[in-house]
């Protein structure tokens, strides 16, 4: 027989929210496990003795957690799903018949906070990681993607000096006083450019920015509505106003330091800021893993001079492409030579002192008469063999330790690991595109979001499991920073 539901609504309830919402519910999991009353503290100077009350900043903070959990991207509409959902409503602290606040919560609590207590909210969880054994401390891998930025491109207008100009032009003035009698340099760059080049000599603040084009179209190009975000190109795609977003997780997957730039900033302009702020919660980390990016010279030379290992592939061609590779040619170091796999000599043919490359390349009279040619030499205008190296002891070590089983191993959890995170950014947490607009706004948007990303790993995983193969990795010997063995042991002892 085919049934009819009935419903009329009562006029009084007898229910239970915790009831309704079940255990099993991440929100009622996440709140066991994590406290925020310290914000309370933390933000208690913001706030007057005197006066009607202010929405509890616990409140905002669980109703913003709420919103990046569950990639609601709108601020009005996660009122509204925390006005609907139970869940939602009880992970925040109110009952069914209060008020939800207004959205405009946000915007204030932005102004009054700032950056630092998102950032704080980030390094307490990431804390947390730790203390349930969730940071491996066995080195980290960095990486960095960009994200569209909420404006329009019709928003895009031409500027006549951009501060990226203005700094090139007071190089010019400070590379003029150096050299007063305006003499042309030796490598043939413009004298604007003189101090873009890389003497060797590591400066964190201009790390990354050296190698820039300052005088590049899209550098003069500013949007009316967000003019923190800049103009990004690639090929198929285009021109598209967006910010670069640069981050640091440990090989577990949780992420220890993010920072936001401009999408015109080179990769590796964020890597002294992104280690600092990893380094200032987790101790200075063993090695480092990325893509060829962060492959400069001043990249890795910063690196190592901080006696971090780098499984980093040098930033450089590696030579004429043939059916044999570079690493069928030897090296003699003293003779500064090669020796290609047939015995003839490559010999040293300058240095580009702007990439630090140095060619080797054999006499076309031994080529030609090579019986190997057709296996070495690709193209029919080629008439000998070259192959290049990168100048500094820094390159080989790069290189040493990225085809060691310890580098290998490393930096092929790069491409799983990191690449992950930012795709779970992006499909999941929202970071496919800027919420708000201005570059501390984007900051704390990633900053939340990677907060969230902490979060999920630390609700799936119990505390006491976690610090269990924490210690069975230290008694395996695995190397880690005396600083992190420090912090691992006094929380754990606390615990």
């Amino acid at each position: 027989m085919q049934g009819k539901k009935g419903f009329e609504p009562k006029l009084f309830y007898n229910i239970s929210l915790a009831k309704f919402i079940g255990e099993d519910h991440f929100l009622m999991k996440l709140d066991e496990i994590l406290s925020l009353e310290w914000i309370r503290q933390r933000t208690r100077s913001y706030y007057s003795h005197t006066g009607k009350p202010s929405i509890d900043p616990v409140v905002l903070i669980k109703m913003l957690l709420v919103g990046y959990l569950y990639d609601i991207r709108s601020e009005r509409r996660l009122v509204e799903e925390v006005r609907l959902n139970l869940a939602y409503r009880w992970y925040v602290g109110y009952d069914l018949d209060e008020e939800i606040p207004d959205h405009s919560i946000f915007t204030k609590a932005r102004a009054r906070f700032g950056r630092e207590l998102f950032l704080e909210l980030f390094e307490e969880i990431l804390a947390e990681c730790v203390r349930a054994g969730l940071v491996r401390g066995d080195g980290i891998l960095i990486d960095s993607t960009l994200v569209r930025a909420d404006a329009s491109l019709n928003s895009v207008i031409e500027v006549d000096l951009p501060p990226e100009i203005y700094w090139r032009e007071l190089d010019t003035e400070e590379e003029r006083s150096d050299n007063p009698r305006g003499r042309k340099p030796k490598d043939g760059h413009r004298a604007s450019q003189v101090g873009a080049i890389f003497n060797g000599e590591v400066d964190p603040e201009k790390l990354g920015k050296r190698r820039r084009d300052r005088n590049a179209s899209y550098l003069r190009k500013r949007s009316k509505t967000d003019p923190d975000a800049t103009m990004h190109y690639r090929p198929g795609i285009g021109g598209i106003l967006s910010y670069k977003v640069h981050a640091a997780a440990d090989t577990g997957g949780v992420v220890t330091a993010i920072t936001v730039s401009p999408s015109s900033e080179h990769d590796t302009s964020e890597l002294p800021a992104l280690l600092s702020m990893h380094s200032k919660n987790l101790g200075k980390p063993v090695s480092v893993a990325a893509d060829s990016t962060y492959g400069t010279s001043e990249a890795l030379l910063f690196l190592q001079e901080q006696e971090i290992k780098t499984a980093i592939p040098p930033m450089a061609p590696r030579g004429q492409q043939g059916c044999f590779s570079k690493n069928a040619f030897t090296w003699d170091k003293e003779a500064d030579h090669y020796v290609c796999p047939e015995g003839k000599i490559l010999s040293r043919r300058g240095k580009n002192q702007k990439t630090g490359q140095i060619p080797y390349k054999a006499r076309p009279e031994d080529c030609s008469s090579c019986p190997s040619r057709h296996r070495c030499i690709s193209g029919k205008k080629a008439k000998a063999r070259s192959v290049s190296r990168l100048d500094g002891d820094f390159f080989e070590q790069a290189e040493e330790f990225l085809e060691s089983p310890a580098g290998t191993s490393l930096f092929a959890l790069r491409k799983t690991v990191i690449e992950g995170i930012f795709g779970r950014f992006k499909t999941q947490h929202g970071l496919s595109r800027a919420k708000m607009r201005g570059l501390e706004k984007m900051e704390i948007q990633a900053l939340m979001t990677a907060t969230v990303i902490n979060l999920k790993k630390l609700v799936r995983h119990s505390s006491r499991e976690a610090l269990f193969m924490l210690y069975a990795r230290l008694k395996k010997g695995r190397k880690m920073s005396p600083k992190f063995v420090e912090v691992v042991s006094s929380r754990s002892a606390a615990t």
